[in-house]
């Protein structure tokens, strides 16, 4: 009887240590959404020089005859100025409403959800993914119009 009880707390222990390291090898989606505003943080400053960019380019413009040429490409580089800026306004904007929406432990030591919160997580998670997309579509857009 006593060696059934020792294989049977044997075998349950195995088995909750098993499950723990499982949870412990793929990352919590607390940890994947920050990952991507980790990612795209840094990318702030690029959006900043490059709004720069674009608004010496549209000034130097204003100093040229305008000729059809002229005046498309002045709208390009609007367009890629409040892209860009549209983007940078959804990076601030999110982080207010997640800053909102969790606590400091919940967000940096993974403190465990409740089902009304992990909902909200997982709105946030496609949120951070739409942010992340127009941050690097706005990017790739003005580099492009500045190139030409």
């Amino acid at each position: 009887m006593i060696k059934k009880i020792a294989l049977c707390s044997i075998v349950l222990i195995s088995l909750y240590a098993c499950k723990t390291e499982e949870k412990k090898d793929t990352p919590s989606l607390m940890k994947e959404v920050m990952s991507v505003h980790d990612a795209v943080m840094p990318k702030m400053g690029t959006i900043g020089k490059l709004v720069k960019v674009l608004n010496q380019q549209k000034d130097s413009l204003l100093k040229v005859a305008p000729t059809e040429e002229i005046v498309l490409k002045m709208d390009l580089l609007s367009k890629g100025v409040d892209s860009l800026q549209n983007a940078h306004k959804k990076m601030m904007t999110w982080m207010k409403d997640f800053g909102r929406n969790f606590t400091a432990e919940e967000i940096l030591k993974d403190k465990a959800l409740s089902p009304e919160k992990q909902l909200i997580l997982e709105q946030e998670a496609i949120k951070v993914s739409e942010m992340k997309a127009s941050i690097n579509g706005s990017i790739q857009y003005a580099e492009q119009i500045s190139n030409q």
